[in-house]
């Protein structure tokens, strides 16, 4: 009886997603229009439908069941469903959903490029007609509030993605505990490798608004950059093992001092670097270094540099790269550059990248830091 209570109560949990889901879209329907995102939220709100069927269905089997057949048929019943329907239900969910996320997030990027080049556009008639700058400053007054608009609208819908990817991982952990033949395992790691990129996606996505926004905020905490790196590349090790890659870290001077900082950001660019860096690595090796300096001035600087032996670049992509100053998200390794372009920006520092094809690739960033007092860590 617990057990048959707790299923009917997961069943109902499950269920209420797709709910959440329809009353968002009723909710913002007009906002969804304005944006032209409204069809892929629909196949969204499909997927989700089609999931809560399969739950529902079990769900109203064990409420309902027993008035129309006998206590003992209804566990059967329940079986036939989860092991004959399930996986029919789970196939046709994760296809709309797989779908509609791609179509979303391709969208979102369109938006975010035209944002810009709107921006850009904007500026550049500021420059070449002096007679119009009253006017065209009013309509780039409008176009930012616009923009601004806009940007909030993908921070909240960034948000309100993660709520179903986190619910379809947490799920997807729940099902591949169950009894489940070979294919339907497969078909159940696609779905959870497709939603763990997607989540990285979104998140990307939702950083990189947030610093078109500047909203993001630097914190000042004590940490060690050696410490940090050696974090990353125990990080990465399984990957290049997977791949063949030899996978090394070089401690400069000063790197292991402690310095203040935001260390989840110097992460957050350094896990970038390298994840490009293993990405287009097809053989060889990827270096970290990390060191720290400071100036005549007095300023104090930590620098990593992440070299790899991969596919390189050539002279035309970097300046492409070098052009765009992080401001555009194209490219396989767009989003993750752009992030580490705005942030070592925020930290009053540089990244610079080096490259020959088929020689591989150096990227250095250089950020700003202070040095931790020595009597901080002292009662």
């Amino acid at each position: 009886m617990y057990s048959i209570l707790l299923t009917v109560l997961l069943d109902l949990a499950f269920a209420a997603v797709p709910a959440a889901a329809v009353v968002y879209m009723f909710r913002y329907a007009e906002t969804l229009r304005q944006a032209e995102i409204i069809n892929p939220v629909r196949v969204l709100t499909v997927g989700l439908l089609v999931w809560a069927f399969y739950h529902l269905l079990d769900a109203g089997v064990l409420l309902i069941g027993p008035f129309f057949v006998e206590d003992a048929g209804v566990p059967g019943l329940s079986a036939f469903i989860q092991t004959r329907l399930r996986w029919f239900t789970d196939a046709i969910a994760s296809a709309f959903l797989i779908v509609g996320f791609v179509w979303l997030f391709r969208r979102m990027i369109e938006i975010l490029d035209g944002l810009r080049s709107s921006n850009q556009a904007l500026e550049n008639e500021l420059d070449d007609s002096s007679e119009r700058e009253a006017e065209l400053k009013a309509r780039a007054n409008t176009e930012r509030a616009q923009s601004q608009s806009r940007s909030e609208f993908i921070l909240g819908l960034s948000h309100e993605l993660r709520t179903p990817l986190n619910g379809i991982l947490g799920l997807s952990g729940l099902l591949a505990n169950t009894d489940l033949d070979p294919s339907q395992r497969k078909l159940l790691a696609t779905v959870e490798r497709s939603a763990q990129a997607m989540l990285a996606r979104v998140s990307d996505v939702f950083d990189l608004a947030r610093l078109e926004n500047n909203r993001v905020e630097l914190r000042s905490v004590a940490f060690r950059p050696a410490e940090l790196a050696q974090t990353i590349l125990g990080l990465f090790e399984p990957l290049a093992g997977e791949k063949g890659l030899e996978l090394a870290l070089e401690i400069g001077e000063n790197a292991d001092s402690p310095v203040l900082g935001d260390p989840v950001r110097v992460r957050q660019i350094l896990n970038n670097l390298v994840s490009n860096a293993m990405k287009f690595t097809p053989g060889g090796s990827v270096t970290i270094t990390v060191r720290q300096s400071a100036d005549r001035a007095g300023k104090n600087w930590v620098e990593f540099q992440v070299v790899d032996t991969g596919v390189g670049m050539d002279a035309a992509m970097l300046a492409r790269i070098a052009g765009r100053s992080g401001s555009e998200s194209g490219g396989d390794s767009g989003l993750g550059l752009s992030i580490c372009h705005r942030l070592s920006a925020l930290m009053d520092g540089d990244l610079k990248i080096s490259s020959q094809p088929g020689s591989g690739t150096c990227v250095t960033v250089r950020l700003r830091v202070q040095a931790e007092p020595e009597d901080s860590g002292q009662d």
